[in-house]
């Protein structure tokens, strides 16, 4: 079931409105790749900052005016499925930043989100704006130009990069290797692919990493498939692949069911693993595309089950009842 967080959101104060105003819930400073929904420019990539139970701030190239109800998918590393917030509003927006607030989250999401903060507030004391703002990526000026003309090069460059500093290398390497390639590339996922053949844990770890720019994209599958050939014995590093697979493309899909919708386009997808001539491939693709059949029985259940409780609740605002009350006979 769908339902606000806290209860409600000041409608008044939401357009143009920069945040300043104290926060009544704890914040935990995250970096979470996110499939963004519902902008200006239909659907593409974010990056969560300031990770709150009401919200966060999210850093995207996507316009975002204060006032549009956006759809987030978030890879949380250690969470196999993304965190899935149905609406965020647009408080405020200031360049490529914007800070949301959560006013549409299903219960079960609602819970893996407070366990995801709690677990962060446990890690260490709240990081304030001050320190988030040291993270923004180097200004590399001009380098992703050269990089974007040769895959190989941008990978050893970003490799070396990520070897130096795995947590602040989606700011920085990560975010330049994004620019050079917006899109996975067939030349740059053949030379990632390659590079998990002939390497090791690190490197299926740098392409887990960087395949979190392409999110809900079917070009990376390749490379997805590298490293489960691989590195299938792997629990965490499975799990990453997980994350990766489990950020559906919501940009072709619409209506009441639509991710049950994007849930069914993602399991096509899987179904060409199927004829892969590696085993470890095909026995997770079959593994997977039954949890996927799991999944969207359940989501279509789900929404039909909202649908029939709000049409109830329609009837009886009709009939004039109120609330379930009924005066009693003398």
């Amino acid at each position: 079931m769908i339902s606000p967080i806290d209860g409600k959101v000041e409608r008044r104060s939401v357009m143009n409105l920069k945040v300043e105003e104290k926060r009544t819930a704890p914040r935990v400073a995250v970096q979470f790749q996110a499939m963004v929904s519902g902008s200006v420019e239909s659907e593409g990539t974010g990056m969560v900052r300031d990770l709150s139970r009401n919200g966060c701030r999210l850093e995207s190239p996507l316009l975002m005016l204060p006032g549009l109800s956006l759809e987030l998918r978030i890879a949380v590393p250690g969470l196999e499925w993304a965190l899935m917030i149905d609406g965020a509003d647009v408080q405020w927006a200031d360049e490529d930043r914007a800070g949301l607030a959560f006013v549409r989250i299903r219960e079960t999401e609602r819970q893996r989100l407070y366990e995801v903060v709690a677990a962060r507030l446990a890690k260490g004391p709240d990081i304030g704006d001050d320190a988030q703002s040291e993270l923004i990526p180097f200004e590399f000026q001009g380098l992703e130009a050269v990089l974007s003309k040769d895959p190989e090069l941008a990978i050893r460059k970003g490799l070396a990069w990520f070897a130096q500093d795995r947590a602040e290398f989606p700011f920085r390497g990560g975010s330049l290797l994004s620019r050079a390639f917006p899109t996975c590339t067939p030349e740059f996922a053949a030379a990632l692919g390659e590079l998990v053949k002939a390497g090791g844990e690190r490197e299926a770890d740098f392409c887990l990493a960087l395949l979190q720019n392409y999110l809900g994209s079917t070009s990376t599958d390749d490379v997805s498939k590298e490293i489960v050939s691989r590195c299938s014995h792997d629990v965490r590093i499975m799990g990453g692949v997980r994350t990766i697979i489990n950020s559906p493309s919501m940009a072709s899909v619409s209506g009441e069911f639509r991710l049950a919708e994007a849930w069914r386009v993602k399991k096509e997808s899987l179904t060409r693993w199927l004829t892969d001539e590696r085993q470890a491939v095909r026995t997770f693709a079959e593994e997977h595309i039954a949890e996927l059949d799991r999944i969207i029985v359940a989501e279509r259940r789900r929404v039909e089950v909202e649908r029939e409780l709000r049409e109830r609740s329609r009837h009886e605002d009709e009939s004039g009842h109120d609330d379930g009350y009924r005066a009693k006979p003398f």
